[in-house]
């Protein structure tokens, strides 16, 4: 008796859903990318702190008290305030007289709170995802919006760096305008949702309503 074939399993594109929708979470290569520069804000911050908090002005000290030290021996008495000083002015003693302990302070305050500030602006602008459910559009931060509620797709810079904006107006009134990035989220999905949205306006583009602005074409 011959096995009864199993039925073919779904392949699921990537950014697509298995019931149709057309989905684009945030960019792979953008979010790495800044997480990569978080980690080394984060790294250089701490190495700076320990440097100029803690390393530098403890081979500073060190190297001073040797010297005190020598002259204490030499003269057989401890050294006075001014004679300390004229050793710290006048001995090869390492990070003085420069900037390595004030430019490593500096970097230890500033970077580690800036490593944050950029990873929270990455989750912020790539957080949740572009969605197209059948003639709806759904974009973090704005409400469901219906393809025949936008009116106008600006594409000027969509050839050149993949971003347009699309203005639309809600029944009840309520207008905004939504940027779409497809590097900021996954270009493929982003793109196909692009096409789709394109299509539906370029239809009713001669009603007076509906409207696409593209990059005027360069002269050869």
């Amino acid at each position: 008796m011959s096995e009864i074939p199993k039925e073919k399993e779904k392949k699921v594109v990537p950014g697509m859903l298995v019931s149709g929708d057309i989905v684009a979470s945030g960019g792979r290569y953008y979010r790495n990318a800044r997480f990569i520069i978080v980690a080394m804000f984060l790294f250089w911050g701490l190495w700076s702190i320990r440097d100029g908090f803690y390393k530098y002005p403890r081979e500073r000290d060190e190297s001073l008290q040797k010297y005190v030290k020598k002259a204490q021996d030499e003269l057989k008495r401890d050294l006075t305030a001014a004679e300390i000083e004229e050793i710290r002015i006048g001995s090869p003693i390492p990070h003085q007289g420069n900037y390595d302990i004030l430019f490593n302070c500096v970097l230890g305050i500033l970077l580690p709170p800036a490593s944050l500030l950029v990873l929270a602006w990455t989750l912020y602008n790539s957080r949740g995802e572009y969605r197209l459910s059948e003639n709806t559009l759904h974009i973090p931060g704005h409400p469901p919006i219906p393809l025949d509620a936008i009116h106008r797709i600006d594409k000027t810079r969509w050839d050149r760096k993949g971003i347009a904006i699309i203005e639309y107006e809600l029944s009840g009134g309520k207008a905004g305008l939504v940027k779409m990035d497809d590097f900021v989220y996954a270009q493929d999905p982003t793109d196909a949702i692009m096409d789709r949205i394109e299509a539906y306006v370029a239809d009713r583009s001669g009603d007076g309503v509906h409207e696409i602005t593209t990059a005027p074409k360069e002269e050869e």
